[in-house]
């Protein structure tokens, strides 16, 4: 059994492999026997037979969802949020009237591995008949996966922030929830420049998010009163960041913009504290502010600020239903990537909704551009990428008091999405 499977068990039929719940679609009351004059039925990829995109009557049925979140890895801290906010989804939407249909999920581990996610993209839409994927956090592995669900028009809602996935390489089948760099990228330079620094380094991480976010930072502070003194990018994974820490504490930094995430960013602030670099220069980052980087650092990460694109505490949309509903399930309080896979699931289901079928290629062309209520407030799809327009929250990360373990997050004011979301760029041709 894979983990979290929910089909569980798998039968050799007429020398194919199937999942216990297809072979029970296929047999109904009639039993095994009855398999092999099913079979056209449940291979079905239109808008009949076992893949929920309903028959003559119209009815939608049971929708399969590949979710695929990093649950080992380097990025395995942010991954199980998602995972779970993924699940609580599936229940909302299972429970509710809103909807007309069930989803089925499959969960699957992409290592933080785009070679695994793409293997596991491939396993939930070939062996589970997915025709729907949502999740990664890491940009490269999001990259990998929605270039194969585009090659087999199943409909992809990503949570990795790379600009390229709704620019140069993007797709029909690819749709966006997260927040993107651009966007973070907001959140830190209006707080640069409102506090009036002069001289910013940057520090991130050689790959997909971190080149985008050293991009957009350069051109948001493009033309204004401050100078990118210097960058240190070293490889994913690197684990001592003494040499880089030295480099930014000699310099003439007054600030350290650090677009950085998963077990990189937890392991360069804790050098970074322990080294005392928080009295040489101030520090924001885009997912210092998140629960699970706080609840791995502790006081570490006080008195740093943050662009911060969720919090438990917000008082918008419908988040206090989703706190509630979350904290129910999980026992405890949810995530910014908690929030991500269960707006993957949550927005993606509406457009099936909205369709009135399941069928991936009529659901991408009216998913865009349909107004939804989600946690963040009130967004959509734009029509022109299919990134979702949110907000961001420049926040300080503080200590209640001296002897407490874990931070709080002082939300210090908030970018609207019309702010934070940059014109569409032409560079996506879908």
């Amino acid at each position: 059994m894979r983990p979290n499977d929910s089909h569980g068990e798998r039968a050799e039929i007429d020398g194919r492999n199937v999942s216990r719940r297809r072979l029970l679609q296929a047999t109904g009351v009639a039993g095994v026997a009855g398999f092999a004059g099913c079979v056209s039925e449940t291979e079905d990829n239109g808008n009949g037979g076992g893949n929920g995109n309903g028959g003559d009557d119209g009815e939608i049925g049971t929708v399969t969802f590949g979710v695929l979140s990093p649950v080992s890895g380097g990025f395995s801290p942010q991954g199980g949020p998602q995972r779970q906010g993924a699940e609580t989804a599936v229940e909302y939407i299972n429970e509710s009237d809103e909807f007309d249909f069930e989803i089925e999920a499959v969960y699957e581990d992409t290592e933080t591995e785009p070679s695994v996610g793409r293997r596991r993209a491939q396993r939930v839409v070939e062996e589970d008949e997915a025709e729907y994927i949502v999740g990664a956090v890491n940009s490269a592995v999001a990259l990998a996966i929605s270039e194969y669900a585009a090659s087999q028009e199943v409909i992809y809602t990503s949570g990795g922030a790379a600009m390229e996935l709704t620019e140069e390489e993007c797709n029909a089948y690819t749709f966006r929830n997260e927040t993107n760099t651009a966007q973070q990228a907001s959140g830190l330079s209006e707080w640069i420049l409102e506090e009036g620094y002069e001289n910013v380094w940057i520090h991130t991480a050689d790959y997909a998010y971190g080149n985008s976010a050293v991009e957009e930072i350069e051109a948001s502070l493009e033309g204004e009163d401050v100078e990118i003194i210097g960058a240190t990018v070293p490889s994913l994974g690197t684990d001592d960041f003494g040499p880089y820490i030295s480099q930014i504490s000699n310099s003439d930094a007054d600030v350290l913009a650090i677009p950085l995430t998963g077990g990189d960013l937890i392991d360069f602030i804790g050098q970074a504290d322990s080294a005392g670099l928080k009295d040489d220069v101030d520090i924001i980052g885009t997912a210092n502010f998140a629960r699970v980087v706080r609840n791995a650092l502790g006081p570490a990460v006080a008195d740093t600020y943050s662009a911060a694109l969720y919090d438990a505490d917000l008082e918008v949309g419908d988040n206090e239903q989703f706190v509630s509903h979350y904290e129910e399930m999980h026992d405890e309080l949810p995530d910014a990537f908690s929030r991500v896979g269960y707006e993957a699931v949550r927005m993606t289901a509406r457009g099936i909704q909205e369709a009135g079928t399941s069928n991936p290629s009529e659901v991408k062309d009216v998913l865009p551009d349909v107004e939804m209520e989600t946690i963040l407030g009130t967004t959509h799809f734009r029509d022109c990428d299919h990134q979702s327009a949110n907000p961001v929250w420049p926040s300080e990360i503080v200590l209640p008091d001296e002897d407490a373990e874990m931070t709080e997050l002082n939300i210090l004011s908030e970018i609207p999405p019309e702010e934070t979301t940059p014109d569409c760029s032409g560079n996506c041709e879908m």
